[in-house]
């Protein structure tokens, strides 16, 4: 009977440990602790001005990685990296204008700030500023005169 129950407890924790969902929970909350230890490590950093740890932020209350998604927040983020001249945070404020994200949608300053990113080299900045320029560049209308397209 002894070695019964030895059996038993021997094959009841082998099922225990072997179960997937243990270690998907191990995994998240795992993961849940990175989020919020990189959150941690980026609030200081940012609020030393480093520009890296500024987008990060943004991005973190853009996705809702982590903290309560919050678009303003975001913006707000993304903006303060943008003036300490980081591309990607450019083209997010830009994208942010574009799209209202945050802020109320204005496509002259959305083009102002994929201009910068663009001159940054950033390449989808570029494709942006490109679309935004032609809904914005003058067309000929039939009588000759120049009509602007005013769709957005």
């Amino acid at each position: 009977m002894n070695k019964f129950i030895l059996l038993l407890t021997f094959i009841t924790s082998i099922n225990l440990t072997a179960n997937p969902f243990n270690s998907l929970h191990v995994n998240t909350q795992q993961v849940n602790n990175e989020v919020s230890t990189k959150f941690m490590y980026a609030k200081r950093a940012a609020a030393q001005g480093n520009s890296r740890a500024l987008f990060d932020l943004g991005l973190m209350y853009a996705t809702g990685q982590g903290v309560r998604k919050n678009e303003r927040l975001a913006f707000n983020y993304f903006h303060k990296a943008a003036r300490k001249n980081h591309s990607e945070a450019k083209f997010y404020v830009g994208l942010s204008f574009s799209q209202g994200r945050g802020v109320r949608q204005q496509t002259q300053l959305a083009r102002y700030w994929f201009k910068l990113a663009a001159k940054s080299g950033h390449p989808k900045a570029m494709a942006h500023l490109a679309s935004i320029e032609k809904v914005l560049r003058p067309q000929y209308g039939e009588n000759g005169r120049i009509a602007f397209n005013i769709n957005n």
